[in-house]
């Protein structure tokens, strides 16, 4: 996820040592894909102040606006992960999902 590269600079020293697994529920698309991020970013800012490298979505119900999903990585470490920059919120600000093909593009604007 392009979020966590703005919170390390080098994204390449994240290792798949550890797997979070995750499960969001909303009411529409967009309030899906908000709870999946901010999940996340829960993660990344507080106890275990975790860092996933690979995201995967296990499950997905668009029906329903339900989604499973694992991450791969580790505790951020400052002497092992170069800082970047802090992201404070994931917003609703012209947040886009364009579902009109086979290959899916979302826009969401974080607040940093």
């Amino acid at each position: 996820m392009a979020m966590f590269n703005y919170m390390t600079t080098d994204y390449d020293t994240v290792e798949m040592k550890e797997v979070h697994e995750l499960e969001v529920s909303a009411d529409d698309l967009l309030s899906l894909m908000y709870h999946f991020l901010d999940e996340f970013l829960f993660l990344f800012s507080a106890e275990p102040f975790f860092i996933p490298r690979v995201v995967k979505i296990t499950e997905m119900d668009l029906d329903n606006f339900k989604l499973k999903v694992v991450g791969y990585g580790e505790p951020f470490d400052i002497s092992k992960h170069p800082q970047g920059t802090e992201v404070k919120a994931i917003t609703y600000s012209n947040m886009q999902v364009h579902a009109d093909s086979e290959k899916h593009d979302i826009f969401v604007i974080i607040d940093i």
